[in-house]
Order: C-alpha cells, then sequence, then structure tokens
C-alpha cells in the first residue's frame, strides 16, 4: 500500500446524508478501530498511505500494520465488518410495520453501500463470505414475501427485481460519487413507488431461481 489506500476522495460524514455517518457502528474493541480507519480513509482519499490513514485514525503505522499486515488483509476485514453491521440491522426489520419492512431494508443497504464507497475498491457484498450472502439473501426473501402477503408489494415483483434494484442504487451511488452523494436517495424514491405500484407492469420476466443464485454468488 506504498502508493496509497486506492479509495476515492469523499468529504467526511458531513458531507453525506443525515444518517449516513459511522454513529451507529460498535464503538469498542476492534470495531471501533475499523471505523475510525474507514473514517480516515474516506476523509484523506485514494493517494493516501497507510501511514497517512495511521495517523489520521490515532495509530501508529506500526500499529496498523501490526492488525492489518497487508492493504487486502484490511479491505477484507473492513468488508467483513461492513456486512456484519449491515446484517445487524437488517435482521432487525421485521420488527417494524410490514409496510415499513422493504423500503426501510433498502435503505438500509444504500446507507452502507454509500458509507463503504469509498473506502472499498468493490461493493462489500462482493467480498462477503458464502454465509453472509446467504443470510442477507433469505432475509430479502422473506420481506418480500411478507411484503406482498400484506398487499403492500405488487404481487408480481420477484427476487430478482429487489436484487435489480441493489445493483442500481451501485450504479448511482458509483456515478454520482462526490459530486452528489445523496443522489441514490431519491432514485430508491422512484423505486419503492414502482414496488409498491398494484398496476405496475413488466416487459420481460424475472430472473430464475438458479440464474440469480448464479449472478449473486459469482466470485467476485
Amino acid at each position: 500500500m506504498s502508493s496509497g489506500v486506492g479509495v476515492r476522495e469523499q468529504s467526511d460524514d458531513g458531507g453525506m446524508t443525515a444518517g449516513t455517518s459511522d454513529e451507529g457502528f460498535a464503538q469498542t474493541g476492534e470495531d471501533k478501530t475499523l471505523w475510525d480507519i474507514a473514517t480516515a480513509m474516506r476523509k484523506l482519499g485514494p493517494l493516501a498511505s497507510m501511514a497517512q490513514v495511521a495517523r489520521e485514525a490515532g495509530l501508529t503505522p506500526a500499529a496498523l500494520y501490526q492488525r492489518f499486515p497487508t492493504p487486502d488483509v484490511l479491505r477484507s476485514r473492513l468488508a467483513e465488518a461492513f456486512y456484519d453491521r449491515l446484517l445487524s440491522h437488517a435482521e432487525q426489520i421485521p420488527s417494524l410495520p410490514v409496510d415499513q419492512q422493504l423500503e426501510h431494508f433498502l435503505r438500509t443497504v444504500g446507507l452502507h453501500l454509500a458509507l463503504s464507497h469509498s473506502v472499498l475498491p468493490d461493493a462489500f457484498g462482493e467480498m462477503a463470505s458464502p454465509a453472509q450472502r446467504e443470510r442477507i439473501y433469505a432475509l430479502t426473501a422473506d420481506l418480500l414475501e411478507q411484503g406482498k402477503q400484506a398487499g403492500v408489494v405488487a404481487a408480481d415483483v420477484a427476487l430478482s427485481d429487489i436484487a435489480a434494484a441493489v445493483w442500481g442504487l451501485r450504479g448511482v451511488i458509483a456515478t454520482a460519487d462526490t459530486l452528489a452523494p445523496d443522489a441514490w436517495e431519491r432514485h430508491l424514491d422512484v423505486v419503492v413507488a414502482g414496488l409498491r405500484n398494484p398496476h405496475i407492469t413488466f416487459s420481460r420476466p424475472p430472473l430464475d431461481a438458479e440464474l440469480l443464485d448464479r449472478v449473486i454468488h459469482r466470485p467476485a
């Protein structure tokens, strides 16, 4: 990592939408260290060295290398932490009223994607473990089915449509980047309106379960 940490330049948390800070993340032990590092990486930008990141995060370079010997180890651990935190938040969503669940889930995903965008070279979902992916996959399917049964999600919406909504969020976040870091929220407003529209029609059939599984679980 001598040439830099390889992240896009982005303003600190105040430059993103309310709720996209790390305040909701764990603040003890290694977790706190990881979020301090992530905040430093967002602040310093893609050309920062490991030593600069360490100092900005309140660590010595030696302490950072002791915990994370290589850039790949650091990125892998950050991706795991982002995904664990997403799961922690997402698994609380079924306690909400059913008409809020799917939208809240998608906004939670969007917030985590926006936070990790300038820290990780790829979406953290692509760096997740198979077990992490299975958990979020199952939760998404449950939220969709409950929404359809309650009549708050259009009956023809398929699991692949929810996956495509997330892919769309990633695209908007990457395209708007630091110029409009909250643009994904308006995009999601449009997506949610479509998911709820009982008169929605589709020009193509959804991806079948086998093909969707191949897309989601293909190697990064």
